[in-house]
């Protein structure tokens, strides 16, 4: 693949000097030959399904100048780069979007349709205001490769400088590297902090982060939510209802499972829980420090409880062992959160997770969800975006106990409560007062 992707940069930069010389010949010598030629910009052009599938078949990479960071061509260039030695085709479209997409997941839902007009592989695509998908046919451990693209972006949203957080080409670059690496899936930090340390990284345009748990008006959000009780139970129910629609004929949609492997989420946690003790092992005594210790032996008093892994066939204590994984997951990360804030020039508080999904990272923004008095929750721009669009944010819902499937939310459980630290400042201590069994 690497004479093919050389192939294809020789093809780019032919294109990019025709287009020079045509500019140049409309200016000097008008021409009706000239004046018929294809735009240097066709690629960007590109508008429909069947548009963007011609234009990866022609070249793996497409980035549209609406997702390029003000550098198209050079991010092209570099994820191209990325791809070059992959043993599964890589297929990268960060484009306008097309029109007849879904309204849920349209990010997804063109992956899907360009797979079926390109063929199998690797599909990393992202749009204006949509989360980047990434789908996988012909892949091995296509499970694992999305577990390791949440494993780097948490690495890497500390390394930018800057509170805006990661732009969608610096994240598709980071997950087209991964996904070249082939299985086990993964990502050097030199070259995730390489990518993330960028200065065309930085996201342009964010949501408004204006919830901080770390600053008295978090904290107050917190402690009402707690205090006062508010229900979460058909919180749902409550933002289907309360969206541009006639509440008397909505009805709440049914939800989908969470695709979850215990043995995955247990691996990944018991790996961010090493990184984290090595990290503490070499750290200078601060109160950074002692937050970090105190995540630290919750994530492995909870660890610890999930030994030996049972299986769904057990369905009660699978899935007490799936909420726990995920908790012990998001308290190693936590830990390594709050290291990393020693020292930084712009601190911005505390690890606070999406409070719908934990699993998609740290919460970029925050979400008043309406009712009897407005409910303040923290959410990552995926579940931002849907609920204010009258959608249901992807939420977490476990599969075990085989019951009616809820967003863990509404469940009784320490995790529930605390929102797996979305409204908890305090998670490794609410989890280190809790019994063994911290989701039962």
């Amino acid at each position: 693949m690497r004479g093919d992707a050389a192939r294809r940069r020789v093809a780019r930069e032919a294109v990019r000097t025709a287009g020079a010389v045509l500019v140049l010949g409309v200016v000097l010598i008008p021409s009706p030959a000239l004046a018929s030629a294809e735009p240097a910009s066709s690629r960007d052009a590109a508008r429909t399904v069947d548009e963007i599938a011609a234009a990866l078949k022609e070249d793996p990479v497409l980035v549209q100048q609406v997702l390029g960071n003000g550098d198209a061509a050079g991010a092209e260039e570099r994820i191209s780069d990325a791809i070059a030695d992959a043993d599964v085709p890589v297929y990268v479209a960060l484009v306008t979007k097309p029109g007849g997409l879904s309204a849920s997941a349209a990010s997804k839902d063109l992956a899907i349709r360009l797979h079926s007009r390109v063929g199998d592989g690797i599909f990393i695509v992202g749009m204006p205001s949509e989360v980047l998908a990434l789908e996988a046919w012909g892949a091995p451990d296509a499970l694992g490769l999305s577990g390791a693209r949440y494993d780097a972006l948490e690495k890497a949203h500390p390394m930018v400088d800057s509170d805006k957080g990661l732009a969608d080409v610096a994240e598709a670059q980071i997950v087209a590297t991964i996904a070249a690496g082939g299985d086990p899936w993964g990502i050097d930090d030199s070259a995730l902090r390489e990518i993330a340390s960028a200065p065309w990284a930085v996201r342009p345009d964010s949501l408004p982060r204006d919830y901080d748990a770390a600053t008295p008006g978090g904290r107050a959000v917190i402690a009402t939510v707690a205090g006062l009780g508010v229900l979460l139970v058909g919180l749902r129910a409550l933002l289907w209802t309360t969206a541009r629609r006639d509440p008397a004929k909505a009805k709440t949609p049914p939800l989908t499972v969470s695709d979850l492997d215990l043995a995955d989420l247990v691996a990944r946690a018991n790996s961010e829980t090493t990184r984290l003790a090595e990290a503490l092992a070499n750290a200078r005594s601060s109160s950074y420090a002692d937050t970090a210790t105190g995540y630290l032996g919750a994530a492995e008093a909870v660890l610890r409880g999930l030994d030996p892994l049972v299986e769904p066939r057990a369905p009660r204590a699978y899935g007490r062992q799936l909420r726990d994984a995920v908790g012990a997951l998001v308290l190693a990360r936590s830990g390594l959160y709050e290291l990393d804030r020693d020292g930084r020039k712009n601190d911005r508080g505390r690890y606070v997770t999406c409070f719908f999904n934990p699993l998609h990272g740290r919460a970029d923004t925050s979400l008043e969800v309406p009712g009897r008095g407005a409910v303040v929750v923290p959410a990552c721009r995926q579940c931002a975006h849907a609920a204010k669009h009258g959608k249901l944010p992807d939420a977490l819902v476990f599969a075990y106990p085989s019951r009616r499937p809820k967003p863990y939310y509404e469940e009784k459980s320490v995790w529930a409560r605390s929102g797996y630290g979305a409204l908890d400042g305090e998670l490794w201590a609410t989890v280190t007062a809790e019994s063994a069994g911290a989701g039962r």
